[in-house]
This record gives C-alpha cells, structure tokens and sequence, in this order.
C-alpha cells in the first residue's frame, strides 16, 4: 500500500475531529467501582481501527522506549511541522499503546489537540505529494 493511500485512508477523519463540538468520548463512574472509566466516541473508535488496519500502529517499534521523543512533539508542537511519515507512525502508535495502559491518556491527545494537529499534518503531507 502507497503512503498516500495510508494518509487517505485515515485522513477524513480530520472533517470530525476539526467540529468544536467534537467529543472523544466521555468518563463514568460506575456505582461499584473505583475508577472512572472511560468510553470512547463511535469516531474514536473507528479512527483506531483505521490506524490498525492501515499499518499506522507499528508492531515493530518499541514505543516505550520512544516516549521521550513523543514528549518532545508534546512540548514542543511546533514539531510537528517538519515531521515526516515515519514519525507520525511513531507519534500514533504511542498514543494508542499508551491508552491501553493509562485509559483515558488518548482522550487526553484529542482534547490538548495533538490528534489533529498530527491529522493536519498529514494532510498538508498530502497535499506536497499532490502536487
């Protein structure tokens, strides 16, 4: 699969996570539990399943390992204007990993708005290779 079709296949999800009233899911607290625990939105979760499918989340790369480097693009946004495809695999991976064990922590990638800055990025990616 080409990297154009990659970004194709994930990159309508940017019309939804651009809407002010975008959510990406919402906490409960469960009468008998805890914990909050969180649900993610129906786009969310097909956003995620995207990622599987289209090989943006990467069996092959310890994302552990890397998160001083996503902590980076966190801090540092401006980052992400030169980031090339490769990294936004990382960056994508990292996040859907992490959630698996800090619920809630994707989540917190849409609402600080690194999600779509990410998808931004890969549409002006698009846009280079268009022309």
């Amino acid at each position: 699969m080409s990297k154009s079709s990659r970004i194709d296949a994930i990159l309508h999800f940017l019309d939804e996570f651009s809407k002010p009233d975008f959510k990406p899911g919402t906490w409960s607290q469960e009468a008998q539990g805890f914990f909050p625990s969180f649900t993610q939105s129906k786009s969310v979760k097909e956003f995620i399943s995207a990622l599987y499918e289209y090989g943006w989340v990467r069996s092959d790369f310890n994302w552990a390992e890397w998160r001083g480097e996503e902590a980076r693009y966190l801090n540092e946004p401006e980052l992400l204007a030169s980031a090339d495809v490769a990294t936004i695999e990382k960056l994508l991976t990292t996040h859907v990993r992490q959630d698996r064990f800090c619920e809630g922590y994707l989540a917190a990638m849409f609402e600080n708005g690194h999600i779509k800055a990410i998808m931004e990025r890969l549409h002006a990616i698009r846009l280079a290779q268009k022309s």
